[in-house]
Protein backbone atom coordinates (compact mmCIF):
# COMPACT_ATOMS: atom_id res chain seq x y z
CA UNK A 1 0.00 0.00 0.00
CA UNK A 2 1.36 3.40 -0.91
CA UNK A 3 0.91 6.53 1.17
CA UNK A 4 0.91 10.04 -0.15
CA UNK A 5 2.60 12.37 2.27
CA UNK A 6 1.83 16.07 1.95
CA UNK A 7 4.28 18.51 3.42
CA UNK A 8 2.62 21.78 4.32
CA UNK A 9 4.90 24.76 4.61
CA UNK A 10 3.27 27.35 6.81
CA UNK A 11 4.29 30.96 6.20
CA UNK A 12 6.09 32.58 9.09
CA UNK A 13 4.60 35.91 10.04
CA UNK A 14 7.03 38.71 9.35
CA UNK A 15 7.85 41.06 12.18
CA UNK A 16 5.93 44.30 12.09
CA UNK A 17 8.22 47.20 11.28
CA UNK A 18 7.74 50.91 11.44
CA UNK A 19 7.12 52.41 8.00
CA UNK A 20 9.61 54.97 6.81
CA UNK A 21 8.29 58.51 6.70
CA UNK A 22 8.52 60.50 3.46
CA UNK A 23 11.05 58.15 1.86
CA UNK A 24 9.62 59.03 -1.56
CA UNK A 25 8.24 62.41 -2.67
CA UNK A 26 6.61 63.72 -5.80
CA UNK A 27 7.96 66.71 -7.68
CA UNK A 28 5.08 69.01 -6.81
CA UNK A 29 4.73 72.79 -7.08
CA UNK A 30 3.36 72.57 -3.53
CA UNK A 31 6.79 71.47 -2.27
CA UNK A 32 8.67 74.21 -0.46
CA UNK A 33 11.23 74.77 2.28
CA UNK A 34 10.45 75.36 5.93
CA UNK A 35 11.28 79.04 5.44
CA UNK A 36 8.73 79.19 2.64
CA UNK A 37 5.80 78.01 4.76
CA UNK A 38 3.02 80.58 5.06
CA UNK A 39 1.08 79.71 8.20
CA UNK A 40 -0.07 82.00 11.02
CA UNK A 41 0.61 79.22 13.52
CA UNK A 42 0.79 80.66 17.04
CA UNK A 43 0.81 77.40 19.01
CA UNK A 44 4.51 76.67 19.52
CA UNK A 45 6.98 75.47 16.90
CA UNK A 46 6.07 73.44 13.86
CA UNK A 47 7.22 69.80 14.07
CA UNK A 48 10.51 68.72 12.52
CA UNK A 49 8.77 65.63 11.16
CA UNK A 50 5.02 65.61 11.17
CA UNK A 51 1.89 67.06 9.66
CA UNK A 52 -0.73 69.74 10.12
CA UNK A 53 -4.30 70.48 9.11
CA UNK A 54 -5.79 73.95 9.62
CA UNK A 55 -9.40 74.79 8.85
CA UNK A 56 -11.25 78.07 9.07
CA UNK A 57 -13.70 80.44 7.44
CA UNK A 58 -13.05 83.85 5.91
CA UNK A 59 -16.20 85.19 7.58
CA UNK A 60 -15.26 83.84 11.00
CA UNK A 61 -12.27 84.82 13.16
CA UNK A 62 -11.88 81.24 14.39
CA UNK A 63 -9.50 78.59 13.04
CA UNK A 64 -8.90 75.01 14.14
CA UNK A 65 -5.48 73.33 14.11
CA UNK A 66 -4.46 69.67 14.32
CA UNK A 67 -0.70 69.07 14.49
CA UNK A 68 1.04 65.68 14.65
CA UNK A 69 4.66 65.50 15.86
CA UNK A 70 6.05 62.12 14.80
CA UNK A 71 9.22 62.48 16.90
CA UNK A 72 7.46 63.43 20.14
CA UNK A 73 4.50 61.13 19.33
CA UNK A 74 1.95 63.82 20.17
CA UNK A 75 -1.19 65.35 18.71
CA UNK A 76 -1.78 69.02 19.43
CA UNK A 77 -5.19 70.62 18.94
CA UNK A 78 -5.88 74.32 19.14
CA UNK A 79 -8.54 76.88 18.34
CA UNK A 80 -7.33 80.38 17.52
CA UNK A 81 -9.10 83.69 17.08
CA UNK A 82 -8.11 86.53 14.76
CA UNK A 83 -8.16 89.61 16.98
CA UNK A 84 -7.57 92.44 14.49
CA UNK A 85 -7.20 93.28 10.82
CA UNK A 86 -3.43 93.19 11.15
CA UNK A 87 -3.43 89.41 11.55
CA UNK A 88 -2.87 89.16 15.31
CA UNK A 89 -4.00 85.78 16.61
CA UNK A 90 -5.13 84.74 20.09
CA UNK A 91 -5.23 81.14 21.33
CA UNK A 92 -8.74 80.28 22.49
CA UNK A 93 -8.02 76.69 23.54
CA UNK A 94 -5.16 74.20 23.28
CA UNK A 95 -4.39 70.65 24.35
CA UNK A 96 -1.62 68.13 23.66
CA UNK A 97 -2.03 64.37 23.96
CA UNK A 98 0.20 61.38 23.35
CA UNK A 99 -0.46 59.04 20.42
CA UNK A 100 0.16 55.30 20.39
CA UNK A 101 2.60 53.40 18.19
CA UNK A 102 -0.32 52.11 16.08
CA UNK A 103 -1.73 55.62 15.64
CA UNK A 104 1.70 56.88 14.64
CA UNK A 105 2.09 54.14 12.03
CA UNK A 106 -1.38 54.94 10.70
CA UNK A 107 -0.71 58.65 10.19
CA UNK A 108 2.71 57.91 8.66
CA UNK A 109 1.08 55.63 6.08
CA UNK A 110 -1.57 58.24 5.32
CA UNK A 111 1.02 61.04 5.14
CA UNK A 112 3.19 59.02 2.76
CA UNK A 113 0.27 58.82 0.34
CA UNK A 114 0.21 62.61 0.25
CA UNK A 115 3.97 62.84 -0.30
CA UNK A 116 3.95 60.47 -3.30
CA UNK A 117 0.54 61.03 -4.93
CA UNK A 118 -0.65 64.19 -6.67
CA UNK A 119 -3.93 65.55 -5.37
CA UNK A 120 -7.04 64.62 -7.32
CA UNK A 121 -7.78 68.31 -7.75
CA UNK A 122 -5.18 71.08 -7.76
CA UNK A 123 -5.43 73.42 -4.75
CA UNK A 124 -7.47 76.47 -5.65
CA UNK A 125 -8.69 79.61 -3.99
CA UNK A 126 -11.56 81.85 -4.89
CA UNK A 127 -14.31 79.27 -5.32
CA UNK A 128 -17.79 80.34 -4.15
CA UNK A 129 -17.28 79.18 -0.56
CA UNK A 130 -16.05 80.78 2.64
CA UNK A 131 -14.28 77.63 3.82
CA UNK A 132 -10.49 77.54 3.87
CA UNK A 133 -8.24 74.56 4.52
CA UNK A 134 -4.47 74.13 4.68
CA UNK A 135 -2.58 70.82 4.72
CA UNK A 136 1.16 70.76 5.47
CA UNK A 137 3.60 67.88 5.85
CA UNK A 138 7.06 68.41 7.36
CA UNK A 139 10.22 66.37 6.85
CA UNK A 140 13.17 68.38 8.09
CA UNK A 141 13.51 71.41 5.82
CA UNK A 142 11.31 69.86 3.14
CA UNK A 143 7.62 70.83 3.35
CA UNK A 144 4.61 69.97 1.24
CA UNK A 145 1.87 72.57 1.70
CA UNK A 146 -1.45 72.66 -0.12
CA UNK A 147 -4.17 75.26 0.44
CA UNK A 148 -7.64 75.36 -0.98
CA UNK A 149 -11.18 76.57 -0.55
CA UNK A 150 -11.85 73.00 0.56
CA UNK A 151 -9.48 70.48 2.09
CA UNK A 152 -7.27 69.30 -0.79
CA UNK A 153 -6.58 65.90 0.82
CA UNK A 154 -9.92 64.73 2.28
CA UNK A 155 -8.74 61.18 3.09
CA UNK A 156 -5.68 62.43 4.91
CA UNK A 157 -7.68 65.09 6.76
CA UNK A 158 -10.22 62.44 7.83
CA UNK A 159 -7.41 60.35 9.37
CA UNK A 160 -6.15 63.28 11.44
CA UNK A 161 -9.65 64.29 12.52
CA UNK A 162 -10.40 60.72 13.61
CA UNK A 163 -7.17 60.67 15.61
CA UNK A 164 -8.10 63.98 17.24
CA UNK A 165 -11.54 62.61 18.16
CA UNK A 166 -9.94 59.51 19.68
CA UNK A 167 -7.52 61.63 21.73
CA UNK A 168 -10.41 63.77 22.99
CA UNK A 169 -12.35 60.67 23.98
CA UNK A 170 -9.42 59.32 25.99
CA UNK A 171 -8.95 62.70 27.67
CA UNK A 172 -12.65 62.85 28.63
CA UNK A 173 -12.45 59.39 30.19
CA UNK A 174 -9.44 60.46 32.25
CA UNK A 175 -11.12 63.68 33.37
CA UNK A 176 -14.19 61.78 34.61
CA UNK A 177 -12.20 59.02 36.29
CA UNK A 178 -12.50 58.81 40.10
CA UNK A 179 -10.00 60.94 41.96
CA UNK A 180 -7.05 58.95 43.31
CA UNK A 181 -7.16 58.01 46.99
CA UNK A 182 -4.67 59.29 49.53
CA UNK A 183 -2.72 56.02 49.12
CA UNK A 184 -2.20 56.97 45.49
CA UNK A 185 -0.84 60.45 46.18
CA UNK A 186 1.99 61.48 43.87
CA UNK A 187 5.54 60.64 44.87
CA UNK A 188 7.18 63.26 42.66
CA UNK A 189 7.19 64.71 39.16
CA UNK A 190 8.59 63.80 35.75
CA UNK A 191 9.36 65.42 32.41
CA UNK A 192 10.77 64.29 29.07
CA UNK A 193 13.90 65.82 27.56
CA UNK A 194 14.15 66.59 23.79
CA UNK A 195 16.04 63.34 23.15
CA UNK A 196 13.24 61.35 24.79
CA UNK A 197 14.98 60.73 28.13
CA UNK A 198 12.52 60.49 31.03
CA UNK A 199 13.64 62.39 34.14
CA UNK A 200 11.89 61.51 37.41
CA UNK A 201 12.38 63.56 40.58
CA UNK A 202 11.02 61.37 43.37
CA UNK A 203 10.80 61.63 47.14
CA UNK A 204 10.92 58.90 49.78
CA UNK A 205 8.67 59.09 52.83
CA UNK A 206 8.23 57.35 56.15
CA UNK A 207 5.03 55.57 57.13
CA UNK A 208 3.88 58.79 58.83
CA UNK A 209 4.29 60.68 55.52
CA UNK A 210 7.39 62.65 56.47
CA UNK A 211 9.93 63.09 53.67
CA UNK A 212 13.26 61.33 54.25
CA UNK A 213 14.98 62.02 50.94
CA UNK A 214 14.84 62.90 47.25
CA UNK A 215 16.37 61.33 44.19
CA UNK A 216 16.60 61.82 40.44
CA UNK A 217 16.08 58.87 38.11
CA UNK A 218 16.78 58.97 34.37
CA UNK A 219 15.51 56.52 31.74
CA UNK A 220 16.91 56.82 28.23
CA UNK A 221 14.90 55.38 25.29
CA UNK A 222 17.34 52.43 25.23
CA UNK A 223 16.63 51.49 28.85
CA UNK A 224 14.87 48.14 29.23
CA UNK A 225 12.24 49.70 31.52
CA UNK A 226 11.68 52.82 29.38
CA UNK A 227 8.34 51.76 27.82
CA UNK A 228 7.01 50.55 31.16
CA UNK A 229 7.90 53.80 32.92
CA UNK A 230 6.40 55.88 30.08
CA UNK A 231 3.14 53.91 30.21
CA UNK A 232 3.01 54.44 33.97
CA UNK A 233 3.54 58.20 33.62
CA UNK A 234 1.01 58.65 30.80
CA UNK A 235 1.04 61.49 28.23
CA UNK A 236 3.68 64.15 28.90
CA UNK A 237 3.08 67.49 27.13
CA UNK A 238 6.12 68.96 25.33
CA UNK A 239 7.99 71.19 27.76
CA UNK A 240 5.65 70.21 30.60
CA UNK A 241 5.73 67.78 33.49
CA UNK A 242 3.40 65.26 35.11
CA UNK A 243 2.90 63.94 38.62
CA UNK A 244 4.24 60.47 39.37
CA UNK A 245 1.94 58.02 41.12
CA UNK A 246 3.41 55.18 43.21
CA UNK A 247 4.85 52.37 41.13
CA UNK A 248 3.38 48.87 41.43
CA UNK A 249 5.35 46.18 43.33
CA UNK A 250 6.10 44.66 39.92
CA UNK A 251 5.23 45.55 36.33
CA UNK A 252 1.94 44.06 35.03
CA UNK A 253 3.77 42.45 32.09
CA UNK A 254 6.64 41.16 34.24
CA UNK A 255 6.54 37.42 35.01
CA UNK A 256 6.09 36.57 38.66
CA UNK A 257 9.12 35.24 40.52
CA UNK A 258 8.92 31.48 41.14
CA UNK A 259 7.92 30.59 44.66
CA UNK A 260 10.43 28.81 46.84
CA UNK A 261 9.42 25.30 47.95
CA UNK A 262 8.36 25.08 51.55
CA UNK A 263 10.57 23.06 53.88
Amino acid sequence: MEFLVLLLVLPVAAEAHEPGYADAKIASPARTSRAGVRLAYPVGELPRRGMLVATGNVLSPLARWIVIDLDLMTIRQATTRLTDAGGSVKIESERTDAISDDERRNVIASGNEVWIMPGSDPPVLGEPTDHLCSVALFDGDDVLQEVGSDCPRPRFVAVLEALAASANQRANLQEHAPAPSSAEASIGSAHREPDGTLVLWLRATNEDGSVVGHGEFRYSPSDQHYDRVLRHLGPIPPGGEVLVLPFPPRWPDEPASPQRPRS
